[in-house]
């Protein structure tokens, strides 16, 4: 994620530009250097004593997202592209414009350039190794909606969708909205925790740890100002309490 908003800062700086391509059923693409046998599928006749070895990963093998990386990187190495050091999911390549930047997730990418041929020039790349999707325009990502304004020389990130999803799984709909996350004076410790067993047991309902978990990615995204409370109340996922 950090990966992801450096390089939307760097398009931000430099007025680069930016799209968004999906690699089709990208694991069935995928090299595979380990000897894996399958059963035979039902429906194949005269074949139930023969077993198959794979020559490609398939969805739900083990290797599957590994051999995928491993393919994918082969393919940006052979195009000129430098895996950064400090992610190595982030490629960059230089071209006569500045730089390329293309950030990988799974099969997930966003491709930043200062020109629309250089953008070209890399999608061409990757759509004569494997079935690729263009998404146009970067707009949304790992739950991060992206708002770049070219003619305004903005760039912004939100997570409205993300958020109202997360509002709604946890039933919190008709929550009055508040400026502060943190009612003035609260204090949290242990000693709110539960006590006894009945008070662990009518807890162990509450999706504490999957609503924590929510607001700490929001935090990381695009709201630190909720960083204090998320991480305070991070610290009570063993054994959270009715104010937590």
């Amino acid at each position: 994620m950090n990966s992801i908003r450096v390089v939307l800062s760097v398009c931000a700086a430099y007025e680069y530009r930016m799209e968004q391509l999906d690699a089709d059923t990208a694991f069935l693409n995928s090299e595979l250097k380990d000897r894996v046998y399958m059963e035979v599928p039902f429906g194949i006749e005269n074949a139930r004593d023969y077993q198959y070895q794979l020559n490609k990963a398939i969805y739900g093998l083990m290797q599957a997202a590994s051999a995928w990386n491993k393919t994918i990187h082969r393919v940006f190495l052979g195009n000129g592209f430098k895996s950064c050091g400090a992610d190595q999911c982030v490629y960059v390549k230089g071209s006569k414009n500045g730089f390329i930047y293309v950030c990988l997730y799974v099969d997930d990418m966003i491709i930043a350039a200062k020109t629309s041929e250089d953008i070209r020039e890399v999608k061409d790349a990757l759509k004569n190794a494997f079935k690729m999707k263009e998404l146009g325009p970067a707009k949304f990502i790992l739950g991060m909606e992206i708002d770049h304004d070219m003619t305004a020389e903005t760039l912004k990130i939100k997570q409205t969708r993300y958020i109202d999803d997360v509002v709604e799984r946890f039933g919190q709909e008709n929550a009055k909205p508040v400026d502060n996350p943190c009612a003035a004076g609260l204090k949290l410790s242990k000693t709110q925790s539960p006590g006894t067993d009945a008070e662990q047991n009518a807890m162990r309902s509450k999706p504490y740890r999957s609503l924590i978990g929510c607001l700490l990615y929001i935090t990381t995204c695009t709201r630190p100002d909720i960083a204090f409370m998320a991480t305070q109340l991070s610290r009570f996922l063993e054994n959270p309490g009715q104010q937590h």
